[in-house]
């Protein structure tokens, strides 16, 4: 079972929600989607995803935005259900594989999403991204709206605490296809990222759950607190389930954050948000 990883595409999309569903369904994602997901909801991810492949993807070391990678079984065929795309999505045939590409491809089996920020950054900077996020924000029809905002909130309070106005690399996602959790895929996934962190000399943070701190752990992230957010206030039906998630950071390796691009921050002479953020391993 030689597992390897590569970029993700977007003709991985369908790949993509089924693992998130799978591996985070006794999480809070049965709260986000209380009465689960349509086909309008499925829509509205793939294109709202596609929109930021295309757009916020980092190209370069000195280039913020995302880094996007999957976990695929290099000898296992695609499942089907991976290939389809809705009929009625205006992107369909745009990203779906065709011919011999379909044929070929293979069973995504882990996906990690990171957040390139490279360096450090004024506040007036900071303060532009927000509102052009708050802009650009939307949530699927069926989802809880005011859960999923004040998670991100409560996301960005933490990551301000923590890291404010620093470089880093931000894991938002990582998630295992149940079928091949406890197998390595989760460590894959979190050295491609980490070896971004360690070329180019950046801290790395994250929000664990519990099931996946001892990895984290073991990767070098130490905790630091876990994040003010009470699940139930927006959802009830999680009062007494645990929803606790821990931040944690991976310092930068010796010799600090390396000088990208030519960018320098006003820091430098100290050395240096769909919102689902759950890590299941």
């Amino acid at each position: 079972m030689p597992i390897l990883v590569r970029p993700m595409r977007p003709s991985d999309l369908p790949a993509r929600e089924r693992i998130m569903a799978a591996a985070f369904s006794a999480g809070l994602r049965p709260h986000i989607y209380p009465n689960g997901t349509t086909p309008a909801d499925t829509i509205h991810m793939f294109t709202d995803t596609l929109s930021s492949m295309q757009s916020k993807t980092s190209l370069s070391d000195d280039q913020p935005g995302s880094r996007l990678f999957v976990a695929y079984d290099s000898e296992v065929p695609a499942l089907p259900s991976d290939l389809e795309f809705p009929e009625t999505w205006e992107k369909k045939t745009e990203v779906e594989l065709t011919g011999k590409a379909r044929e070929e491809e293979k069973r995504i089996v882990g996906l990690a999403l990171w957040q390139l920020q490279p360096f450090v950054r004024k506040q007036e900077d900071v303060d532009k991204e927000k509102e052009s996020a708050d802009g650009d924000s939307s949530h699927a029809p069926s989802a809880n709206a005011a859960l999923l905002d004040g998670f991100a909130e409560a996301l960005t309070a933490a990551r301000d605490r923590w890291i404010g106005l620093e470089a880093y690399l931000y894991l938002k996602v990582l998630a295992i296809d149940p079928a091949y959790q406890r197998k390595g895929v989760g460590s894959l996934l979190l050295d491609e990222g980490l070896n971004i962190a360690d070329r180019i000399g950046l801290q790395a943070y994250l929000e664990a759950t519990e099931v996946g701190r001892p990895l984290y752990k073991r990767k070098g992230f130490e905790d630091r607190d876990y994040i003010d957010f009470d699940v139930a206030k927006y959802a009830p039906a999680a009062e007494g389930e645990d929803h606790r998630f821990m931040c944690m950071v991976r310092p930068a390796p010796a010799g600090g954050k390396k000088t990208v691009g030519g960018i320098k921050g006003a820091n430098e002479e100290q050395g240096g948000n769909e919102v689902v953020v759950e890590k299941a391993e």
